[in-house]
């Protein structure tokens, strides 16, 4: 498959456009840097398109994005990104651990997601389970995390915020007042 084949299938009709069957596609003939380029460029269609394929690629073997953490990542800080982009990119996160070296800067920017209402809410949601799995492992992160989150809960949000909200501040719970077990 040639650069301009993948990009006639990226920009193809979203009715016959199969991201999953792509993303096999490439996997088979080695081509995730080309999905890469896509996935990095400039015009909002085709990047968020690219995303969309490296998800289902990186579900079907992560491995195949280990090389590209950095540039993914970093990508981030690109202004006016499609909110497809920016939640194919956490998602891919929200799951598989964030590099340490890209751990401070995801906690950042993932924090400013999460309390902008502006935010898509599923940016927002991704976000809030990328943080909590950075913070796992640092209980003072865990604090500040709970600290948002509680003030989210007061404001008015939709459906989707509130359940995950919901669902992480039990999780944090786990984490910082794990329940004592019974003596024998």
């Amino acid at each position: 498959m040639t650069a301009l084949e993948l990009k006639n299938e990226l920009i193809a009709d979203i009715r016959v456009f199969k991201a999953h069957d792509l993303a096999m596609r490439l996997l088979d003939n080695n081509l995730i840097s080309e999905l890469i380029m896509f996935a990095l460029n400039s015009d909002k269609l085709i990047s968020s398109r690219a995303m969309w394929v490296l998800s289902h690629a990186s579900d079907i073997d992560y491995n195949c994005i280990m090389h590209y953490h950095t540039k993914l990542i970093d990508h981030l800080k690109t202004e006016d990104l499609h909110d497809g982009v920016i939640r194919n990119i956490l998602r891919l996160y929200q799951i598989k651990p964030v590099p340490a070296s890209r751990e401070s800067f995801m906690l950042d920017i993932c924090f400013c997601y999460i309390k902008n209402p502006a935010v898509a809410i599923a940016i927002r949601a991704f976000a809030i389970t990328v943080v909590f799995n950075i913070s796992k492992t640092y209980p003072e992160l865990l604090h500040e995390l709970k600290t948002v989150l509680n003030h989210l809960s007061l404001s008015d949000e939709g459906p989707g915020i509130r359940a995950r909200v919901k669902n992480t501040l039990k999780d944090i719970d786990k984490i910082l007042y794990p329940k004592k077990r019974l003596k024998t």
